[in-house]
């Protein structure tokens, strides 16, 4: 097997699976579209540019598998429950209350706050994985900060 792919591989297995899950709310599910993306990726790796081309096409593989999987009949008759504890590498650490409200966002804002603060890519770059203008991510994040800080205030409030 090619070296550097098992270096990538390495390098991108759990981001991968982390905005997987995040996407499908089952660790199962993100397993499966983990696997297909590496498979898609291991066929054309040779066509990759640079680090961070293979990156980009990485996340939005991921996100077009996980938008596939929800567009399939099977899935459409399938309700997930949210369970924090069933999130890839979760620690049970002091960020219990950000996971939770993370998970209460909207997919369209969830997903921008993954990207953005938990991969570290730029609006720019968010734009391009999504294909929607720079404007509306900047709108997402936004309107997903403004969601997460109330949701956090509910809930220390309550």
């Amino acid at each position: 097997m090619n070296p550097e792919f098992l270096k990538t591989y390495n390098a991108l297995k759990n981001d991968i699976l982390r905005l997987a899950y995040s996407y499908t709310k089952n660790l199962s599910d993100a397993e499966d579209i983990t696997q297909e993306v590496f498979i898609k990726l291991y066929k054309n790796f040779s066509s990759f540019k640079n680090a961070e081309h293979l990156k980009k096409w990485c996340i939005k593989t991921t996100i077009n598998q996980c938008k596939n999987l929800f567009f399939s009949s099977w899935k459409k008759k399938i309700n997930y429950i949210t369970n924090k504890e069933e999130y890839p590498y979760y620690d049970n650490n002091n960020h219990d209350d950000l996971l939770d409200a993370l998970f209460k966002l909207r997919k369209k804002y969830r997903l921008v706050i993954i990207l953005y603060y938990y991969h570290g890519f730029k609006i720019n770059e968010i734009a391009q994985i999504l294909n929607i203008k720079e404007s509306t991510i900047k709108t997402h994040l936004k309107r997903a900060r403004a969601e997460l800080k109330e949701i956090l205030k509910e809930e220390h409030d309550a």
